[in-house]
């Protein structure tokens, strides 16, 4: 694993040693020699979109040319990625975690306006037998609506079930952001943000600030799904949804949420299979009042005891501001020992995940000349936390940081222009 943290420290701790004046040209000095030591010691298979077009042509479709990659490994540890290019789904998989690729399979016969940014991209899961499950949104013509869509392969990812509509209101509005969750029992979960309430509630001329939280489920891995549920009302229109198990077959979800009409923070929630809801209640307190879109949604995974979680989000709010970790108990509501992770500007999308005993959240940060990819650790349950450690830097364009879990491990899951696609094991070699 690449480590650049003791260098970075350097250039801080000379950077405030130095005047201002002279400090900015030895900090570019620095990164470049961090850059070099990052390329020369990197063990990384992944190669930039624009060298394979140089070899292949503008039109080749690839894992390390397409939008917003996500990852998920199946039961005999193979890696699967779904990603967005030139309006369609496509699915790779690598039978040697990231190394090669077998080539993409188109899963949309018909181009879609799909989704694909950092906050909203495809979702892809593979089931223990084998079907490999996939949703996203598809834009709709007027601005900000969408159909969550759904589909799946029951012959190895060889070929795909045409897309089906999983909003059942039939409505020309918002339904944008899914988020796809498989139990162990085997029942999927599928999640988004909902306008049709919105839409009800203007029709009666009232106001309705934000959207809705709406879920289905299937019990036989998508071959069926049960009517539209609601959650709740008053959810913001644009951050992700973060998901985790509860109990054998329901599951827990974290989403920002509107509060007092200008307040967005975040709640969370218990969904059954049958519609039902519980545990409704506010997760985060951080008083960010703001009328817009953060397009900043939460991280969580379960924690040791059961019916805590451990949770990770970003605020502006006059209570806290910066990337947060805090642990949230269904029984004693908002969330508690919360920690500030990193409160620099630029620094945001945490995402956690947990193995073998040992937490980790990764984000992205900026440290006024490139984007770096951060990691923490804990192995005390969320106690306490690592320093921070560099994993990259880059100058260009690049993705939100993913993790990715399973029995296998913890891997990162990251796109970027510099480096294409990179899946790394995060979970050996950081004892």
């Amino acid at each position: 694993m690449l480590r650049t943290h003791g260098l970075a420290e350097l250039i801080m701790r000379m950077s405030l040693m130095i005047s201002k004046r002279a400090a900015w040209p030895l900090v570019a000095l620095l990164t470049a020699l961090s850059l070099s030591t990052l390329f020369m010691s990197s063990h990384v298979a992944a190669e930039s979109c624009q060298s394979l077009r140089e070899l292949h042509g503008v039109d080749v479709v690839s894992i390390h040319c397409g939008g917003a990659p996500s990852a998920t490994l199946d039961a005999d540890g193979r890696l699967w990625v779904a990603f967005v290019q030139n309006k369609h789904v496509f699915v790779s998989r690598s039978d040697d975690n990231g190394q090669t690729y077998t080539a993409p399979v188109q899963v949309n016969a018909v181009a879609e306006d799909t989704e694909y940014n950092g906050e909203n991209r495809p979702k892809i899961i593979v089931a223990e037998s084998g079907e490999v499950l996939l949703s996203w949104t598809t834009k709709t013509s007027p601005n900000f609506t969408g159909e969550i869509r759904f589909t799946r392969s029951i012959d190895g990812g060889r070929t795909f079930e045409a897309p089906r509509t999983m909003n059942d209101d039939g409505l020309m509005t918002g339904h944008r952001f899914d988020s796809l969750f498989l139990t162990d029992s085997g029942k999927l979960y599928l999640t988004w943000i909902d306008k049709r309430d919105l839409d009800a509630a203007a029709a009666r001329s009232e106001t309705y600030p934000g959207a809705a939280i709406y879920y289905t489920v299937s019990d036989d891995l998508g071959a069926t799904f049960t009517q539209n549920f609601r959650v709740s009302h008053n959810s913001c229109e644009c951050c992700r949804i973060a998901m985790a198990p509860h109990g054998e077959d329901d599951i827990a979800i974290l989403w920002r949420q509107i509060y007092n009409e200008e307040i967005r923070d975040h709640a969370i929630a218990v969904l059954g299979t049958d519609g039902e809801v519980t545990g409704l209640n506010r997760a985060t307190v951080d008083d960010w009042v703001i009328n817009a879109c953060p397009h900043h949604g939460p991280s969580m995974v379960e924690a040791s005891t059961e019916g805590e979680y451990h949770i990770s989000w970003f605020s502006a709010g006059n209570l806290h501001s910066g990337i947060h970790y805090g642990r949230y108990n269904m029984a004693n509501g908002a969330a508690e020992d919360i920690i500030k992770v990193d409160g620099t500007p630029g620094a945001g999308h945490p995402y956690l995940a947990s193995f073998d005993g040992t937490l980790y959240i990764v984000w992205k940060g900026f440290n006024g000349i490139a984007s770096q990819l951060q990691m923490m650790q804990s192995r005390d349950d969320g106690a306490s936390w690592s320093q921070p450690e560099t994993l990259f830097n880059t100058g260009r364009a690049s993705d939100h940081p993913l993790l990715v879990s399973s029995e296998h491990g913890v891997f990162l899951s990251w796109s970027s222009e510099e480096f294409g696609y990179i899946f790394k094991e995060l979970s050996h070699g950081h004892q």
